[in-house]
């Protein structure tokens, strides 16, 4: 009898123990089911796509506002700067105008004057050399320079070579002998070469 019992008890505790467990898993895939259908989970899907379509959206939009912006503001501050530029540049042209025609000015007019009294003789040559000196002075502070004259090395650069003159004096060689008309530079760059004659060496000469 123990045994049958015992049996008995055992055959009846194994359902017991098995039947909650399934019906506690069957009741929550139920909960599952029933709480988001198929179709409800696809329209949420859906609607969070939309929503983080929308941000994403809005930020890019945000994002090209920003640029726009500054692309304009950069626009605007480089279009302040070549006016500021072109202002700069007419001022500057205005000043070397007003000082080119100031530095010329007082020649100008002592010439004026000269030509205007009629002086002849010795005076008006005096005048005349006067305002010729005044033009040079004025030409100078502008950077005209004089190139080298006599006795300096031939230079094709500075020297127009009118004519060669033959030399027994071998330190005389391929130097200016006369300057028939001065040559001027101003900043290096050379306004009117000098023309001159330039020595040479005769053949068997400056032997001991």
């Amino acid at each position: 009898m123990l045994e049958g019992g015992e049996d008995g008890r055992d055959g009846e505790d194994e359902p017991m123990f098995e039947e909650p467990v399934e019906d506690l898993s069957n009741d929550e895939t139920e909960v599952v089911d029933l709480g988001l259908t198929p179709q409800e989970r696809e329209r949420e899907r859906l609607l969070t796509e939309v929503a983080t379509a929308k941000e994403t959206l809005e930020s890019a939009q945000q994002r090209l506002r920003t640029v726009s912006r500054a692309y304009t503001d950069l626009q605007a501050e480089m279009t302040s700067f070549r006016e500021r530029m072109e202002a700069r540049s007419t001022l500057t042209s205005e000043l070397q105008a007003f000082q080119m025609a100031k530095t010329f000015f007082d020649p100008v007019m002592n010439l004026k004057r000269s030509l205007v009294a009629g002086n002849e003789g010795e005076s008006l040559a005096q005048g005349l050399k006067m305002v010729h000196h005044q033009f040079m002075e004025a030409m100078r502070s502008l950077g005209l320079e004089e190139v080298p004259g006599e006795g300096a090395p031939f230079d094709p650069n500075l020297h127009e070579a009118l004519a060669i003159s033959p030399v027994d004096d071998a330190t005389l060689d391929g130097k200016v002998l006369v300057v028939h008309t001065a040559g001027y530079s101003v900043k290096g760059k050379v306004l009117q070469a000098a023309q001159v004659v330039i020595g040479k060496l005769q053949d068997g000469t400056g032997e001991a």
